[in-house]
């Protein structure tokens, strides 16, 4: 005779394995966009997924980013011949207005390339074959030069959802009916900050407005591309981008600014950092052995601090030689010659892990978020020197929230870097860094475990619509409340109309009876 507790405890197995099963779901991650920085954002995510329970299958160029997960697979773009490893600084000078178009005609071209190699290669007919076998619950995938992935997901007839590394694109608040207000809201194209004054925000405006029309073009190439791949009847990916289920935009308030935010756009500044390693030894001695502190300086894994012209090389190394710290500098060739004896180079940098030693006490950067979100987290003061796309941006970020200094690079000259070095060791950007970073590291969840509970929560109950607003739906006209000023418009001008005329009837009656009063008078 089986023992009475032998059933429930079957049954409890059961009810665990089955619960299990229920809220496992397929997710399909397609990341088209040939940029490292890119992909070190939305992989800890994917990761998150999977170590969910999830099974999650990626399209990148960067596979086995990580250790295997058994339910983590990669598959792998091909056309790396697409992937720019770094930027030479020779070609750099002062920011104009028009860079704002010309950066935005970049990112077009990229935007063009990316589509047309992701949709052509291998990978994603596998993919597209795997969900034939074994339909995926969800896609996920960036938002940022080209939309061409979301035809993906109609032609698979699942929901998706996006992911931003930087700030939102301006085409990217009108799919989700997230307010834009140019007033305070600044253009991931723009140098400002939330505080602007006029001619700023006239700038912002026109740009905002400009470059919302003429994505046109790059949505133009999406259909044309999708068309050649999926046939004539897929939609415009404007009206497939207006079913977005989530954006995770990599920002946090306390850096970027408190804004309005709809359910449908959660921020999770800083998801890529992790728990902090262990640093290489020599690293370890050298920054132990610093009481009296350590400059670190790192322009990225794009720009290559070994490309600066000499004039400005040498104008930093000058500079760096009368300041009483040491100086560990990530430089990608041979060391250059006449370093003075207080700088150290190194070929690469656990950026993170440097930067989190209590004996650093200032970051000389290129403002890429990555790098800026990093210096925050570690609350490290920051010398930016932007050079093109959100490194504007997150440098006047800094600047506004008072831990940041920017160097401009067309000014760059002995006497200005020491200026804007001595600027930012000072004692009140050390503190104002010490308070952002308490409020950038004071959540209720992490950044990852925030990410994953959104798209699951995009899995259980996206299908309700329940978080998006109905602000998505409408158009520019009714969105922007046009249809109202026009008709408010055309009422005022009949008043003031009515009331001139009227006004002028009274007038010309009066006058004639003021001529038959001096008529009468007269006789």
């Amino acid at each position: 005779m089986r023992s009475n507790w032998i059933y429930p405890l079957l049954w409890a197995v059961v009810s665990v394995t089955t619960l299990k099963h229920v809220s496992s779901y397929r997710i399909l991650g397609l990341f088209a966009h040939p940029g490292l920085s890119h992909f070190k954002v939305f992989h800890p995510i994917m990761r998150g997924l999977a170590e969910a329970g999830h099974q999650v299958t990626v399209v990148s160029y960067f596979p086995s980013l990580d250790e295997p997960h058994p339910n983590y697979v990669d598959f792998t773009f091909q056309g790396q011949e697409l992937l720019t490893n770094a930027f030479s600084l020779e070609g750099f000078s002062r920011r104009t207005f028009l860079d704002n178009f010309v950066e935005f005609f970049e990112l077009a071209s990229w935007g063009f390339e990316t589509c047309s190699t992701a949709l052509n290669s291998p990978a994603l007919d596998q993919v597209l074959a795997l969900h034939r076998s074994k339909p995926f619950d969800l896609i996920v995938t960036e938002f940022f030069s080209t939309d061409c992935m979301l035809g993906v997901s109609h032609v698979m007839q699942v929901p998706f959802a996006g992911l931003s590394s930087c700030a939102l694109m301006p085409w990217h608040y009108a799919r989700v009916g997230l307010p834009d207000s140019p007033a305070y809201i600044p253009s991931e194209f723009s140098t400002f900050s939330e505080r602007m004054g006029f001619w700023e925000r006239f700038e912002n405006w026109f740009v905002i407005r400009s470059v919302n029309l003429l994505y046109r073009i790059m949505e133009w190439n999406d259909n044309r591309l999708l068309a050649i791949k999926f046939g004539a009847g897929i939609p415009a990916v404007r009206d497939i981008a207006r079913n977005t289920s989530l954006i995770l935009v990599n920002q946090h308030y306390t850096l970027s600014g408190a804004r309005p935010l709809v359910p449908a756009v959660v921020e999770i500044g800083g998801v890529h950092i992790q728990n902090q390693k262990r640093l290489p030894t020599d690293i370890q001695e050298l920054l132990d052995g610093s009481p009296e502190g350590v400059i670190v300086i790192s322009w990225g894994s794009v720009l290559r601090a070994s490309t600066l012209p000499q004039e400005k090389r040498d104008a930093i190394i000058n500079a760096l030689s009368q300041i009483p710290m040491k100086v560990l500098w990530k430089w990608e060739d041979d060391s250059p010659k006449d370093l003075p004896k207080n700088v150290i180079v190194r070929k690469w940098l656990p950026q993170r892990d440097v930067l989190c030693h209590p004996n650093v006490h200032l970051f000389l950067s290129h403002g890429g978020l990555l790098g800026v979100s990093e210096a925050v987290h570690c609350s490290v003061p920051v010398v930016t020197t932007p050079i093109y796309g959100d490194q504007h941006l997150n440098a006047a970020a800094l600047d506004n929230r008072g831990m940041g200094i920017t160097m401009h690079y067309h000014k760059i000259t002995p006497e200005y870097v020491l200026k804007c070095i001595r600027a930012a060791l000072d004692p009140s950007i050390r503190e104002a860094a010490i308070a952002v970073s308490e409020a950038y590291g004071h959540r209720p969840q992490t950044p990852v475990e925030l990410a994953v509970w959104s798209i699951e929560n995009v899995l259980k109950n996206g299908v309700r619509r329940l978080d998006r607003s109905y602000g998505s739906q409408l158009s520019v006209v009714v969105y922007e409340s046009l249809d109202v000023i026009l008709v408010l418009g055309v009422v005022i001008a009949l008043t003031l109309t009515s009331i001139y005329l009227i006004s002028k009837r009274i007038s010309s009656l009066f006058e004639a009876k003021q001529r038959v009063v001096k008529k009468t008078k007269r006789s």
